[in-house]
Parts: C-alpha cells; structure tokens; sequence
C-alpha cells in the first residue's frame, strides 16, 4: 500500500506563511512558476516527501540523488513552495494533499494556495487572474486584484485540493492564470477540429513540447505570488528558466489527461 511520508523541519511561525503548490495542468505554467520563484528568491531547502509503495524516481541535481518533491522556504517573506519535478500519480494526489495539510497546520501556516493554468474565461485571453476560496475569504482576495471564477465546475487536482483545504483551519484558494495554449486547445475542441484525445495530445505536444512552458501564463502567476507576499519579485530571465523544463511535458501530459479519459475535465466553464 502507498504512504506518504512528509520530513520536513518545522518553521517558525508566522502570520504571513503562505504555501504555495503546483497543479498539474499541460502548459506547465505553475510548475515552471514554482521553479522560478525557487531560483529567483534563492529559496533553502526544509525537507523533502516520500512516496513509498511505488515505483521510486529519483531526480539528479548537480551529481545530488534528490527526492522529487522537495520543500523550500523563505524566511523574510514567510513563503513555502513545493518542488515537483515528477507530477504525483492522480491516486495518489488526496494522500499527499492531506499530509502536506497536516504539516501546514502544525506549523501554522496561514495560506495554502494551489495555482494553475485555465483556457480564457471570456473569448479572448486577458491578464485578469481568478480565484476560488472558502465564502469568509472572497473579499480578502478581490481585495488583492484577483476576480472570482463564476459558474464554474472543478474536477481533478483542482477539486481534489478545494475539498481538502477547505474543511481545515487554513485559508485555502485556488488561484488561476489564463493559458494561450489552453484557450486555443478549448477552441479547437468546441469547433469539432479535434476528434479525439490523440489529438490534442499531439497539439500540445507540437506546442508546449517544441516551444517550451506557457511564459505568459507563468508570468501572470508570478506578478499573483508577488501580490500574495507583498513583495516584488524579479521578472527577468523567466523565458530562459522555462526552457530547462520543457522535459517535464510529457508527464505532466499523461496526468492532464487522465480524468479526460475518464469523461471529467479539470475546469468547465
């Protein structure tokens, strides 16, 4: 059976601590925003999550055996990321949810927030950002700029993340960014141009595989973190650090996918 193991040290606690964690979504616009912000704030590291009962991947960092999915902190802007180099398998995903919960409760931590990439809400894709949070929390986050995601259904990690953090003594929120490439595949699949799922792996792939990760989303996502923190971070040399993990693509391919098979979709406007 697959466990979930968190060894993490613990943090000193502070009003401001916000969590930030990835989603899986095919433009890697949040992974690629994680990374950055890992780089760009020269984050440390604080501990790692083990997932045993599966198939053990390794990363290699400098000649470094690492675990896939490492914790960084920041101490003077009281932010917490999550590096996943390898997406965590869909069965899974509660699991490590729960235990990265746990962990953030014990610490005090006061934000969890996930973020990903969605097609454009409207017809054309903006710089607007949404959101979608516990009711007592609405106006705390327009209050930042982000405008409330409406009429909307949530599947996959996405909703996996809602119910978890919601029912806990976290302000949880979901936090996203319009894609270029998310919109176009949207279209394509209302006009009935794509027929099938083979066909839009095949798009994305000749999209994020050959051109990189979705900067401009990431971008609108990083400026969202900054707003969030209260803190300006550096935006240069964002579109040379994306490049270095176009080879995440495929993985986060066939995650992205999955509850597609399945007759679910992670966002429905």
């Amino acid at each position: 059976m697959a466990q979930v193991e968190v060894k993490i040290r613990k943090i000193e606690k502070d009003p401001r601590n916000t969590l930030i964690i990835a989603c899986p979504e095919p433009s890697l616009a949040s992974v690629v925003t994680v990374e950055y912000i890992i780089d760009k704030l020269k984050m440390e590291e604080i501990g790692a999550i083990k997932i045993s009962g599966v198939p053990p991947i390794i990363t290699a960092v400098d000649g470094a055996a690492k675990l896939p999915y490492r914790l960084f902190y920041r101490k003077d802007l009281g932010l917490i990321t999550i590096r996943q180099h390898v997406p965590i398998p869909m069965e899974l995903y509660g699991m490590f949810i729960e235990k990265i919960l746990d962990w953030a409760e014990e610490n005090n931590i006061r934000r969890v927030i996930a973020i990903t990439s969605v097609p454009a809400v409207s017809e054309t894709e903006s710089e607007n950002v949404y959101f979608v949070t516990e009711e007592y929390y609405v106006d705390e986050f327009k209050s930042l700029g982000f405008l409330p995601i409406k009429d909307a259904i949530i599947a996959g990690a996405e909703a996996i993340f809602l119910d978890s953090v919601l029912s806990r003594s976290i302000v949880g929120a979901l936090i996203m960014a319009e894609s270029k490439v998310l919109t176009a595949i949207k279209k394509l699949v209302e006009s009935g141009k794509v027929a099938s799922h083979r066909d839009v792996v095949y798009i994305l792939g000749q999209t994020v595989g050959q051109l990189g990760p979705d900067i401009t989303a990431a971008l609108k996502l990083i400026k969202a973190i900054s707003k969030l923190i209260n803190y300006d971070i550096p935006l240069d040399g964002l579109e040379e650090h994306a490049k270095r993990y176009s080879f995440l693509v495929e993985k986060n391919l066939e995650l992205w996918l999955k509850p597609h098979k399945e007759g679910a979709t992670p966002l429905v406007y």
